[in-house]
């Protein structure tokens, strides 16, 4: 067998070791554990979740969004779709195996789509379901290898941190013409304003710690900003229908002077865009002190490095909860 051949077997890039087999199935994040929630993950998130789930009508939308239309998802693309691995988009399959290593997490079915013709990934998971990433073949031809990393590490946070019922429960507010929805709806009954008003606010809490699962995940942490602006100019529109292809601030330059000041100063411009806030508030994890012990394999000794509580604070202050 010649050189040529042995470097384009993908059979052998496959480790058969016992011992990676058991780390990789033993994998666990239970030390990043904090009071029942993940150390990096927003405070917000959690509560606003906890807060949506004692609300009237929950617990019939969450067992509709469970038993059925999860389920229905999960059919669908076991039956349609590819399923990433080794052998098949190998070079996928190194991704999302990279970025459950750095979360600690066992890694996610994933799943490739050809009938949607659009740029999306999402993620779904529930009892009965294992958890499954679903990324569409037009996001792949869109994406960087770094970019796709991102928006990977995004999804296995949602998944580490139990947001995908929230996210397709989301889908039922018809609140963007351009949300993903799933193939099944089967809850029919509308949801309460009540409902809908906290439902509708946690998504911007949600999204911080997805974007911070993401930010752990990348070789570089400080490329986040420029990478996740990049996706939004290229067409990206994320799961809740979120698109900016054009930014006409300087978002690099607004982040280095929000880094400049202190908590009880902090202030951004009114006439920001919700896909600004978001990027600009998600970067300042970057100066979090959690981020590093995730990744202790980058210094961050050059930064000017916050408890996640402050962190938490001065992400409120940029998405616009107060702080």
């Amino acid at each position: 067998m010649n050189e040529v051949s042995v470097a384009a077997n993908p059979l052998l890039t496959i480790d058969t070791d016992f011992e990676a087999y058991l780390t990789a199935y033993t994998r666990s994040y239970q030390g990043h554990m904090v009071d029942g929630n993940l150390d990096y993950a927003y405070e917000s998130d959690y509560a606003v979740r906890q807060k949506v789930m004692g609300l009237g009508g929950a617990s019939k939308l969450f067992k509709a969004v469970n038993t059925q239309d999860i389920a229905a998802e999960a059919k669908h693309l076991f039956m349609k779709c590819d399923q990433v691995g080794p052998l098949k988009y190998p070079e996928i399959y190194d991704i999302v195996k990279k970025c459950s290593e750095r979360l600690e997490m066992v890694v996610p079915i994933v799943f490739i789509r050809e009938d949607l013709d659009k740029p999306i990934i999402y993620s779904i998971a529930s009892d009965m379901i294992d958890p499954c990433v679903v990324i569409t073949k037009s996001l792949i031809q869109m994406c960087s290898a770094e970019e796709l990393t991102l928006l990977v590490g995004c999804e296995c946070g949602r998944i580490q941190n139990g947001h995908c019922q929230f996210n397709i429960a989301y889908t039922y507010l018809n609140i963007n013409k351009d949300c993903f929805k799933l193939i099944t709806r089967s809850h029919t009954s509308p949801v309460s304003s009540q409902f809908h008003k906290a439902l509708a606010g946690w998504v911007k809490f949600g999204e911080q710690t997805a974007a911070r699962a993401g930010m752990i995940c990348l070789d570089k942490p400080g490329r986040f900003l420029g990478l996740m602006s990049s996706l939004y100019q290229k067409g990206y529109v994320d799961f809740y229908g979120k698109k900016q292809q054009t930014f006409s601030k300087d978002l690099e330059t607004i982040s280095d002077n929000i880094h400049t000041m202190d908590s009880r100063s902090l202030k951004v411009d009114d006439d920001l865009t919700d896909v600004e806030r978001f990027i600009l508030a998600a970067n300042e994890f970057l100066y979090c002190a959690t981020l590093y012990d995730w990744r202790n394999d980058i210094d961050g000794k050059e930064q000017k490095i916050q408890p996640v509580q402050v962190c938490d604070v001065r992400t409120s202050m940029i998405v616009g909860n107060g702080g």
